[in-house]
């Protein structure tokens, strides 16, 4: 994700003192738990987007290898979910990319074939590459277009904030330049990722708009919890009408961190926590 300021998590860490697979199917566990809340007695249609990491390009070998470990946990995930359900959710795996371009699709498209190399419930041709750059642009054309949206946002020291009198973040949104323009960072940019993910659901239920989406993001470090739990929070409050459901994790094996985030669609509150 591109560099923005970020506050500071100042839990201490440990080691976990587990093999991988039984921490991974100890947590494998929890959250289908938490998903299944979503799901059951669920009268409407609801589509699931799997966020399954966002990474920059070119990949570094610690990026692939937390991402592969994901893309197992996920296969294993929508295995539980599927058995449970029988098809009645339809799954979007999604990956979300920084620095793609023309040069980086081909390196990107090797290493999503090596991903889901003998998974067996999610395949090459099934997930949807998000190119991060494509969403500022997404995002800096929605703000032009969309006065209401602009104005949800106060100027603090050249940084845009959302404006809540019951909450506050820490983190901006994206910054103000000399003309007064908001630049997409961070937040937005994932306003704008969420945006395209509703569009997805709508698409796979073969619908124009207002499908109930599940959305379960995976981020290795804290600030990208943070950044996301931010994006739905601008969405919400920008698309009245939104009916995605979010679980964000802050999720890693080296550290032993499982720190889970939920909420209502249409709500603020957040309920967190650590499986």
């Amino acid at each position: 994700m591109e560099v923005c300021i970020a506050p500071v998590n100042d839990k201490n860490y440990v080691a976990p003192t587990i093999p991988y697979e039984e921490w991974a199917s100890n947590k494998l566990v929890a959250i289908k738990e938490l998903i299944n809340k979503q799901l059951i007695n669920r009268k409407t249609p609801m589509v699931i987007v799997l966020e399954i990491a966002h990474f920059s390009l070119p990949l570094e070998e610690k990026n692939k290898a937390w991402a592969k470990r994901n893309m197992t946990f996920s296969n294993e995930l929508c295995r539980e979910i599927i058995q449970e359900h029988q098809h009645k959710f339809k799954i979007i795996p999604t990956i979300l990319l920084n620095n793609l371009d023309e040069d980086a699709m081909v390196s990107a498209e090797e290493f999503i074939d090596e991903m889901v190399e003998g998974q067996k419930y999610i395949r090459a041709e099934s997930i949807k590459m998000v190119s991060e750059r494509n969403l500022k642009n997404r995002a800096f054309k929605a703000l032009k277009k969309n006065e209401k949206l602009a104005d949800s946002f106060i100027n603090v020291d050249g940084k845009a904030f959302l404006k809540n009198d019951e909450y506050q973040h820490d983190l901006a949104a994206g910054f103000v330049n000399d003309e007064g323009k908001i630049i997409p960072r961070c937040g937005l940019i994932l306003t704008s990722f969420l945006d395209m993910v509703a569009k997805f659901a709508n698409d796979r239920l073969h619908q124009k708009s207002d499908a109930d989406v599940l959305f379960v993001s995976f981020s290795e470090e804290f600030h990208e919890y943070q950044r996301v739990r931010l994006g739905v929070d601008i969405y919400s409050q920008t698309h009245k009408t939104a009916t995605i459901h979010p679980i964000v994790l802050h999720w890693s094996y080296e550290v032993d961190q499982a720190l889970t985030s939920y909420r209502e669609c249409n709500t603020q509150a957040w309920h967190e926590v650590e499986l």
